[in-house]
């Protein structure tokens, strides 16, 4: 009680002499609606839980190896069905409790429960969890082969959250809130800020050179791009494509936009009219040109042709459907005959930004030149968007998604028939053989060869259409230093500083 009532006074104390800024200010993009790991699954609440709540592991941002983070020591079986993890010694929470293998089971437990509602509930689905506190030990047994889990657990789905926000309900945000990263959570100011402050009793704190970082909510991109510009940030993760061409004339020190580990695409409510009809699908597949799209909406993205971007050493090249006006038209007329007549008005869904607008606006123009189809766009907030989407309230959505680690099943697990993550309604036992099949398999090769079998499967179904490969569009303040450009998106907010000042030795790690 003594620890955290301390704990508590610290905090009013820093409320009360709260700067009017922090130490390093960034342009975090939309809102963060919720401020728990397990249910926010956007890239703005990402950047926040990296520096909110450690994983047992956690990625190095240079190289995206697997590196310690909570857990000092992991190993699987032979088969990768079990798991063993044993934490550091003197873990605590910024409140001063223990943080133990019973917080990750508890978390880890939590995140499968149906009534969580979480996206990565079918990461722990049919699992047993053992765990031996004096030992600091935890196993966790999967009904099938999971070898790529000491990488998943750097995700933010998988940190172990604190037993306040285990015992709220899903969707509320309890404050205080306890924290194992290298910052805690101070403040939050909806629509406006997010504030964390260095947490001292984080296993790194006598690594972490900043004192206070404030991720700033803002919408457009065109005012991040202004406030970095003008010093009011030091970061900021994406510009508008206007822009792109200016900064790499003016700014090329600092601007150097690089493929990402992530793909632009739409999705097709496929159980339900008029989208149900597979070659109507296929039409609106064929008949977008996607380089041309890349061009139109500029900032130095590619045409995407297949859902799984080429950046996975040994992933075979997947044949996939391209710009076909003729084969476009004909499935469109079979389509027809199916549905017993014209297709009235479509309707495609999308979150409010300038980049979602400008592809939208295109998308809208190829289909009425190529197809003669009407397709009404429908700009919604984020929080309206993803309620819609995610309760197949839609016909065609619009979607992208960061590699949650660098292989392609990241990508091709979405739409497994028991994935949260599908939102498209469709369900095949043999997508999810071949998915199941390649995480049982021991060869790498093979391994590959039966997930690209199942993206042909996805791409010919036409479940969903990828668009463009998206690309890093980031702003670092040549002041900033200890943040590289990386595929995934991985920063490590423990060893960012600014260039007048030196970050301290890091602990040794084992």
């Amino acid at each position: 009680m003594f620890v955290r009532l301390r704990w508590l006074t610290l905090i009013l104390l820093w409320t009360a002499c709260t700067p009017s800024r922090a130490e390093l200010v960034i342009a975090n993009g939309p809102d963060v609606e919720v401020l728990d790991p397990q249910l926010a699954n956007t890239t703005a609440a990402a950047r926040l839980f990296q520096a909110l709540f450690e994983g047992l592991t956690r990625l190095d941002p240079v190289s995206l190896e697997v590196l310690p983070g909570l857990a000092e020591f992991w190993e699987p079986n032979d088969s990768a069905t079990t798991w063993r993890f044993q934490l550091r010694a003197g873990l605590r929470w910024s409140d001063g409790t223990p943080l133990t293998v019973a917080d990750v089971r508890a978390s880890w437990e939590r995140l499968a429960a149906p009534a969580t509602g979480a996206s990565y509930a079918d990461w722990m689905r049919d699992t047993r969890i053992e765990i031996d506190l004096p030992a600091r030990e935890l196993v966790i047994y999967f009904p099938r082969p999971m070898p790529l889990f000491d990488r998943m657990c750097a995700y933010h789905a998988l940190a172990p959250i604190p037993a306040v926000l285990r015992a709220a309900a899903p969707g509320s945000s309890p404050q205080p809130l306890p924290c194992s990263g290298p910052f805690q959570l101070l403040e939050r100011r909806i629509r406006q800020r997010i504030r964390v402050v260095r947490n001292p009793l984080s296993w790194r704190a006598a690594s972490v050179a900043l004192q206070s970082i404030d991720f700033l909510t803002i919408d457009s991109q065109f005012t991040a791009l202004n406030l970095f510009l003008s010093g009011d940030v030091s970061y900021t993760p994406n510009v508008p494509s206007l822009a792109v061409p200016k900064l790499l004339e003016a700014h090329a020190d600092i601007f150097s936009p690089e493929p990402q580990f992530a793909t632009y695409f739409l999705r097709f409510h496929v159980n339900a009219p008029p989208f149900e009809n597979r070659d109507l699908r296929l039409a609106c597949t064929y008949a977008i040109n996607r380089e041309e799209l890349a061009k139109q909406v500029g900032g130095g993205r590619q045409a995407a042709h297949t859902l799984v971007p080429e950046l996975v050493k040994g992933y075979p090249k997947v044949p996939a459907p391209s710009f076909d006006p003729i084969q476009a038209r004909k499935f469109l007329e079979s389509a027809i005959v199916a549905n017993g007549g014209p297709f009235g008005r479509l309707e495609y869904i999308y979150p409010s930004s300038e980049l979602n607008r400008a592809v939208a606006e295109v998308l809208q123009q190829q289909w009425r030149e190529v197809l003669g189809l009407e397709v009404a766009l429908v700009n919604l907030e984020s929080q309206s968007f993803r309620p819609l989407q995610r309760d197949l309230e839609y016909q065609i959505s619009h979607s992208s998604w960061i590699g949650d680690y660098l292989d392609p099943l990241t990508f091709l697990e979405l739409f497994h028939s028991k994935s949260s993550n599908n939102r498209t309604g469709f369900r095949d036992q043999h997508y999810d053989a071949l998915l199941e099949d390649a995480s049982a398999h021991p060869d790498a090769a093979a391994r590959f060869e039966l997930l690209a079998q199942a993206e042909v499967m996805l791409l010919e179904e036409a479940v969903v259409l990828p668009l463009l490969v998206d690309v890093s569009q980031e702003l670092i303040s040549p002041q900033l230093q200890g943040l590289p450009r990386n595929a995934s998106g991985v920063i490590d907010w423990a060893a960012l500083h600014f260039h007048n000042t030196a970050p301290a030795a890091p602990a040794p790690e084992k």
